[in-house]
């Protein structure tokens, strides 16, 4: 409940719950409409003076004012000023809808960190640190940043020499550098039959020839997998044994033993993506630790933290460190060691830590609404709550239809590249749960896809 002062200016009680400062003005702001204390055509104070009032900065009443008015609870005036409006029904309540939700973008949700970033690169500055940041630097990483980020990859049992760390643009360019020194144009790579489109992407520009490698509900399948590296002659396997994009399966401790010796044996190279390690309370062991001359270990900030940021880190074998050094040269120079100072400052606060916990937090709390929604149609998560879930496509319907019903409804949704021949029965979307501004959002658009779900299909290519 607010408060009003003699002027009857609206101020929100915030409270001392833990979260984003701006959602808790926007859920008070939704309250106080809701049960009426707060009236249509009520003028709020400029943003400014509203920030001073509570004692938030200004780009936090900002967002806040930004994201009440995207949910249609007041509405800005040029030269007039701001005005809560008339409360209107749900978006995507029916097909018709022109709000507009991605599902196909697998992205964290918002815990805060654009505050906690900010007050970070603010110390970087105030501290004089920005200075010696805006040189070249050593193409590896800077020796500090390293050591600290090698303390953060102990925590998914990743250990090794920071002489074999390296700081990257973001998880994409540690695969691509990667690949290209185990891998020339027109050879082939395998991976999971369904995988991570930015490995397709990489395929394409480059001329790799992806090979599909059948798997179960812990992963890739031992005996599939050996078979393709005798069958095609790859020498590298690309796979994600942890929350893999885009089914969400999770590899046994003895499947990922399994997977290492048919690695070995056939002597070839793994790239182990590892980007949702961190959902974990206890994570898998990587099964790089396994075979740490012939794996490159990958794990970026984008979604613990923020994908913005760019920043990652590949552990590579010590055979290869020279040339992994000149393909960051080669590719960039350096990653942004700005950057990469905000995410080590970030961890040697503790303050990524929390917001891990923050992530995980979400997570549990989208997963439990997906859940209640579309729990009937849904494949069961096989590790810790994350951002992406598995639809199975239903019996009588086309991948092609649900995809297009979706779009009409305002919902955007994305099947999988397939990289083989898959039977019908194991077709389906990954619905990504991170992207919506908030649970409502999640809510109304799952809500409306069940929608379709239950509905004949009423699309159809002539």
């Amino acid at each position: 409940m607010s408060t009003a002062t003699a002027s009857k200016d609206w101020i929100p009680a915030l409270g001392d719950e833990d979260g984003p400062r701006y959602l808790a003005f926007v859920e008070v702001l939704e309250g106080d409409i809701r049960n009426g204390a707060l009236k249509p055509g009520t003028r709020l104070l400029p943003q400014r003076d509203m920030a001073m009032r509570l004692g938030l900065s200004v780009g936090t009443v900002s967002r806040a004012y930004t994201e009440a008015e995207a949910r249609g609870l007041i509405s800005g005036e040029v030269g007039r000023g701001t005005f809560v409006q008339r409360p209107r029904p749900p978006a995507l309540t029916s097909g018709t809808s022109k709000d507009h939700v991605n599902l196909a973008l697998n992205v964290p949700p918002a815990t805060g960190e654009d505050e906690l970033i900010a007050s970070v690169m603010a110390e970087i500055l105030s501290d004089g640190a920005l200075s010696p940041l805006l040189g070249y630097l050593p193409h590896q990483g800077i020796i500090s940043q390293r050591e600290i980020m090698a303390r953060w990859l102990s925590n998914f049992g990743m250990t090794t020499d920071i002489a074999n760390l390296f700081i990257t643009h973001g998880g994409q360019h540690a695969l691509s550098m990667a690949l290209n020194m185990v891998a020339a144009p027109k050879d082939t790579v395998l991976t999971e039959r369904f995988t991570y489109s930015g490995m397709i992407a990489l395929s394409a520009q480059n001329g790799y020839r992806l090979h599909g490698v059948d798997g179960d509900e812990q992963g890739l399948l031992p005996d599939a997998l050996s078979a393709a590296f005798a069958e095609t002659g790859a020498r590298v396997l690309f796979a994600t044994p942890s929350l893999q994009t885009p089914m969400g399966t999770v590899m046994s401790e003895k499947r990922r033993r399994m997977i290492a010796e048919v690695i070995e044996r056939h002597q070839g190279y793994l790239l182990e993506d590892d980007a949702y390690a961190f959902l974990f309370a206890t994570p898998p062991t990587p099964v790089s630790v396994l075979i740490p001359d012939r794996s490159f270990y990958v794990t970026s900030f984008a979604k613990c933290l923020a994908p913005g940021l760019r920043i990652a880190t590949m552990v590579a074998p010590e055979q290869f460190r020279d040339r992994a050094i000149n393909a960051i040269r080669a590719t960039g120079w350096m990653a942004s060691p700005i950057m990469a100072e905000v995410v080590a400052r970030l961890i040697h606060s503790g303050d990524l830590l929390r917001q891990v916990m923050a992530k995980r937090d979400a997570a549990a709390r989208r997963n439990a609404i997906a859940d209640r929604v579309l729990g009937a149609w849904l494949a069961p998560m096989a590790g810790p709550p994350g951002f992406h879930r598995w639809l199975p496509i239903p019996a009588g319907r086309t991948l092609v239809a649900l995809v297009t019903q979706a779009a009409q409804a305002g919902i955007t949704v994305a099947p999988p590249g397939a990289l083989q021949q898959v039977d019908r029965g194991t077709l389906g979307i990954r619905l990504c749960l991170g992207h919506p501004a908030n649970d409502n959002a999640l809510e109304n658009a799952l809500r409306a896809l069940r929608q379709i779900l239950e509905s004949a299909e009423s699309f159809s290519l002539v």
